[in-house]
């Protein structure tokens, strides 16, 4: 663990000092301009007086990337990773429904749900690698912009990522056993994972205005990345079996009692276009790439992700409303 966070630690700084670095080159650049190709704008529009903070809100969709959920809900990673739970910990699909345990109430009741008769069971087969995918997730958040002038700001990016999904199959495996030599029956189930995941990001934002209403937008910068496990569970003819657990006998399992949170670092770049109005309350349509520390229990790994934002900028005029009422 010790060497895990050192790691983390050395990754963390070298991407902030690169962020930081390019960041400070950027910015010089931005204010070393020459701004006056603002003057042939109205000197009271909004575009030429951009300065200051802004606030904007965001709506998006948000792709994880699927290597995550197969290396770590594929129904057999718990013989791998730890949850890093005082009570819990991640048990393989065989642990959990008790397959090699002669005595297990679990095991007998799924039998009989199925029609599995005794001696017919002969092994799991577990999802491939490439068997447990992401569905795409929404993205609700805020961010703060502060303008140097129309063309170069910070921002800071506070995204949630709610009910993040991942979904794959496996399967029981049997044969005949009153003919010993039949063909191998497969019962296909799923098996299903949800997590939320929160992102902070900090980032230098430059525009490059395309005619008086449209910009491009380029953003680049470092990211924090925190992930919280929610479930990962089998359903077998209705009935979901948690892996998330441990057993304490009797048929009985106990849940987790931390709140199985981890956070990585890394860093993200985005493009997109700002439509200007008259008086602000801007939209902006932007495409995003990172390249994120996923850490869920002990699994580590520097992973790509996307996303799509939709972004309101909320307009001055409301802003100076909100700021003067508290």
């Amino acid at each position: 663990m010790m060497e895990r966070s050192k790691r983390t630690s050395v990754s963390f700084g070298a991407t902030g000092m690169i962020c930081i670095a390019a960041m400070s080159m950027l910015v010089g650049e931005g204010l070393a301009q020459d701004w006056d190709d603002w003057d042939e704008y109205d000197e009271e529009s909004y575009v030429s007086q951009r300065k200051g903070v802004e606030f904007a809100v965001n709506f998006g969709v948000y792709q994880a990337n699927h290597q995550a959920a197969n290396a770590f809900y594929n129904g057999y990673a718990g013989e791998t990773y730890e949850l890093g739970d005082n009570t819990a910990r991640l048990m393989t699909i065989e642990d959990r429904l008790g397959v090699d345990s002669p005595n297990s109430i679990v095991w007998s009741q799924i039998m009989n749900s199925i029609g599995l008769e005794a001696g017919e069971f002969k092994y799991i087969e577990y999802p491939a690698y490439t068997g447990m995918r992401y569905t795409p997730g929404t993205l609700m958040g805020l961010q703060t912009m502060l303008f140097f002038n129309p063309e170069s700001a910070f921002v800071l990016h506070l995204d949630a990522i709610n009910g993040l999904k991942s979904e794959g199959g496996w399967n029981i495996v049997s044969s005949d056993v009153d003919t010993g030599m039949g063909s191998e029956n497969r019962r296909t189930y799923g098996i299903f994972s949800e997590e939320d995941r929160f992102q902070l990001s900090l980032a230098y934002r430059t525009a490059a205005y395309i005619t008086d209403e449209v910009s491009w937008v380029i953003e680049l910068g470092g990211n924090m990345l925190a992930t919280r496990l929610k479930s990962n569970y089998v359903r077998i003819e209705n009935q979901n079996y948690q892996l998330l657990t441990a057993p304490i006998g009797n048929g009985n399992f106990a849940n987790p009692t931390s709140s199985l949170s981890a956070t990585g670092f890394g860093g993200f770049a985005a493009l997109g276009l700002e439509l200007f109005f008259e008086e602000g309350g801007n939209l902006m349509l932007t495409a995003r790439v990172s390249r994120d520390r996923v850490v869920m229990g002990t699994y580590e790994d520097d992973l790509w992700q996307g996303a799509l934002y939709l972004t309101w900028v909320i307009p001055p005029q409301l802003g100076d409303f909100v700021r003067a009422r508290f």
